[in-house]
């Protein structure tokens, strides 16, 4: 048996889930196939996702494919199409070894699809296309299409057609029925197989099969298949191309960490925490054992209680525990005090490559978005914390901090929909109150173009004892940054001590927050004579008083910018625009789209579009479709006030 792990990825509302349950049922898992609106699909199963008819968290399934060229066991990844959940699918890119990538007939390819292409051929997953809805647009898929090429740089080559009864037919069920400017793209990519092609005029080879085999994992070949997901039309023919298709090598060489690549994180009732895998080696028990063991000899593992890393692998189909591993084969692993179970990672030894997850990490947080929860009793605060942390540990595009000043819980998220979802999905199943704040969005003062000399002093003691008189220049930077330069030498305890209070002083600006953009430079400082620790205390004193000092009218407030695209029928673009002028949006461009859609890109500080994708749906009925992407980087960043 092949194993093919196989990753399903769309725009929102493209069919991607429908498509989940359509192969489901055409390989015999389900015997009828459910539908989002009804809310009894196998990959939506969190109250959530019936309730939004949107996927929330990864799914994965298991199907047996049969094919006149082999024997497959594919192994299925439905991910999330939200922009809120993206690293979700960041996440499972290192193991997947091909994407079915889904477009929507109708449309133009659509923001969170053209995404999820770019991650794609960065990490050179091979790609095969689908083309879905066409019981609906029919052959409306042009522009989807042209938009492709655009985006891909290349032809994108289409294996699909009608023949003369209107039925669609495809490449690998058909290829003599297709024309031989067909057969000449499949090989163009490659010029050997031209050329061998070329070479043999009898045809007794068919080249035109070999370069749809390995084209896609070249990165030089985009297969277009179409069809309908909800019907079915396609679905088949769809599986046996991806089967055909020569998958991605995961790569077997993962340095330090254990030959395992973590897909996902979940917690089970029965399993408790366990992690998603997927194995890049062949290997028994016995032999991840001795690898553990190997690096706990060396000096790797910091737990004494632990010295033994235990690896419990369990078979997912069955639930019992797996006596090994096969390559490719996704397999549950249970956690462990000493394992590093971080998504999109190898499985590491729990000091091992905490650096490199650092900085992989740094991309999740920390986020503009976030919440305020404090329990309804403080005797809760345990409860609701163990509930965070799983939360967390599932999913870590969230972040958990405690303030242990006032004792609440911050919630940070990726937007308003993962936030809003997190709260929801901790609620579950309990009567337990927890209050919670509005979101909050991060928000910073920024110093305007300036260049500014002062002279900072502190007299106390009836007017006694100096700080001395500090002489530097105050100037902006280009970018979000604060630093301090000392341009002439001073003692480390007086450089400390003005690094310090400048730092202080930088915390809460004319708006009440913090400032960034700036330098203090220290041009020249003598130490008057007396008690040192006097004169820094004065010291400190006239840093945070002259330097707070500049800031009204030299800093302006700024906060993340949304970027939003919105699909809507052409007869609610008005009100759409309407609501987007009164949330202060910049109108970017607006075009028409096929089938009486109007297709419009608008940019505006994040907290005018809180509440957006649900006013949208209000305004279009339902059927107005939305996609956000929120950044706060000095490239990227709203003005709020000046």
């Amino acid at each position: 048996m092949k194993y093919r792990t196989v990753g399903i990825f769309a725009h929102i509302d493209s069919g991607k889930t429908t498509l989940t349950e359509r192969i489901l049922f055409e390989a015999g898992i389900i015997s009828a196939v459910g539908s989002i609106e009804d809310g009894n699909t196998e990959s939506d199963s969190l109250q959530e996702e019936i309730e939004r008819g949107i996927s929330i968290r990864t799914t994965f399934h298991t199907i047996p494919w049969k094919t006149t060229f082999g024997e497959f066991a594919i192994q299925l990844v439905d991910t999330p199409g939200h922009i809120d959940f993206r690293n979700q699918v960041t996440d499972l890119l290192p193991a997947m070894e091909t994407a079915i990538v889904v477009l929507e007939a109708g449309t133009v390819v659509q923001s969170q699809a053209r995404l999820v292409i770019e991650e794609l051929r960065k990490a050179s997953v091979p790609m095969v296309f689908f083309i879905n809805k066409l019981d609906r647009f029919d052959e409306e898929y042009l522009d989807t299409l042209v938009s492709l090429e655009e985006i891909l740089d290349g032809v994108p080559v289409s294996l699909f057609q009608k023949d003369p009864e209107g039925k669609w037919e495809y490449y690998l069920r058909s290829p003599s029925r297709f024309p031989k400017t067909v057969k000449e793209e499949l090989m163009a990519w490659n010029d050997e197989l031209l050329l061998s092609s070329w070479n043999d005029p009898s045809g007794q080879t068919d080249y035109s099969m070999i370069g749809l085999r390995s084209g896609p994992g070249s990165g030089k070949l985009y297969p277009v298949y179409g069809g309908s997901a909800k019907t079915g039309e396609g679905v088949r023919e769809l599986l046996d191309l991806v089967a055909w298709t020569e998958p991605k090598n995961p790569p077997e060489e993962l340095g330090s960490g254990l030959p395992l690549l973590v897909l996902s994180r979940r917690t089970d009732e029965e399993l408790g925490r366990y992690a998603v895998v997927y194995p890049t080696e062949e290997k028994n028990k016995s032999a991840i054992q001795s690898l553990g063991k190997n690096k706990v000899e060396s000096g790797k593992s910091p737990s004494k209680d632990h010295p033994e890393p235990s690896f419990h692998f369990i078979d997912p189909e069955t639930r019992e525990e797996a006596t090994s591993l096969e390559k490719g084969k996704l397999v549950f692993l249970k956690d462990h005090p000493d394992l590093l179970l971080f998504p999109g990672s190898s499985v590491s030894l729990a000091n091992e490559l905490l650096n490199d997850l650092e900085t992989k990490s740094s991309d999740r947080v920390p986020s503009p978005f976030s919440i305020v929860l404090e329990p309804e009793h403080s005797s809760e605060k345990e409860f609701w914390l163990c509930r965070l942390e799983e939360l967390v540990w599932e999913d870590p595009g969230y972040c958990l901090e405690k303030k242990d000043d006032t004792g609440q819980l911050v919630l940070l998220g990726r937007g308003e929909l993962h936030l809003e979802i997190g709260i929801r999905r901790i609620q579950e199943r309990t009567e337990k109150k927890l209050n919670f704040s509005s979101i909050n969005i991060a928000k910073l003062e920024h110093l305007k173009k300036m260049s500014h000399k002062v002279a900072l002093e502190h007299r106390a003691f009836e007017d006694q004892k100096s700080s001395g008189a500090l002489i530097a220049v105050l100037e902006d930077t280009a970018d979000f940054s604060k630093h301090i330069a000392f341009e002439v030498s001073l003692p480390e305890e007086v450089k400390n001590s003005i690094e310090t209070s400048f730092l202080e002083a930088c915390l809460h600006g004319f708006y009440g927050e913090e400032i960034v953009g700036l330098r203090l430079r220290v041009l020249s400082y003598e130490i008057p004579e007396g008690d040192l620790q006097t004169t820094l205390t004065l010291l400190k004193v006239a840093i945070l008083a002259g330097v707070k000092e500049l800031f009204p009218s030299n800093t302006y407030l700024v906060g993340p910018l949304t970027e939003v695209e919105v699909m809507v029928d052409a007869d609610h673009l008005g009100v759409v625009l309407s609501d987007l002028s009164r949330r202060n949006a910049k109108v970017v461009s607006i075009w028409e789209a096929v089938a009486g859609k109007s297709h419009l890109k608008a940019n505006a500080p994040a907290q005018n579009l809180l509440g957006f994708s649900g006013a949208l749906r209000n305004m279009t009925k339902g059927i107005g479709i939305s996609w956000e992407r929120t950044a706060f980087t000095y490239e990227f960043h709203a003005v709020l006030k000046e």
